[in-house]
């Protein structure tokens, strides 16, 4: 009964992972089709007043301009994040769905251990291959979550 009810609970996480992953995908490529996808706001580009450029320019002296503007031109502009940073700072549930795969993945290493002090003092068949593969997944599901808050933080 434990054996179906642990392998239970790792197909069902398994295709819960799944299908998450391919609905993600297919909000993707929907985004990237023609017509699909919200429809992004512009800015519009901000004015500045006639009294703060008058103001400006009459509290500095030409030699002093000149300085400020060779300094404000000697720092390069701050780039703007490539378009895979953007997409991957856009990923809102990756912590959480890394996290709830980790967790399932210690769930089934430590039903592992206690199958394997059963009567018979083996485990079933496939049941480690598929746990260790769950642990890979999970591996690579806590770098992408880490990537992400990067790209989040890149993209402030």
């Amino acid at each position: 009964m434990t054996y179906l009810l642990v392998m239970g609970s790792l197909v069902l996480s398994v295709v819960f992972t799944l299908g998450w992953a391919l609905s993600r995908l297919l909000r993707w490529v929907a985004a990237g089709l023609p017509g699909g996808g919200k429809p992004k706001a512009k800015r519009k580009p901000a004015r500045r007043s006639g009294a703060t450029r008058q103001s400006g320019s009459s509290r500095t002296s030409r030699g002093a301009g000149t300085k400020t503007a060779a300094k404000a031109s000697a720092k390069p502009p701050p780039r703007e994040p490539w378009r895979i940073t953007r997409r991957l700072a856009e990923w809102r549930s990756s912590t959480a769905f890394a996290l709830v795969t980790a967790l399932t993945y210690l769930v089934a290493r430590l039903a592992e251990h206690g199958m394997s002090f059963r009567p018979p003092h083996n485990v079933p068949t496939g049941f480690t291959a598929l746990v260790a593969g769950f642990g890979w997944l999970a591996a690579g599901l806590i770098l992408l979550a880490l990537l992400h808050r990067l790209a989040v933080w890149r993209c402030r």
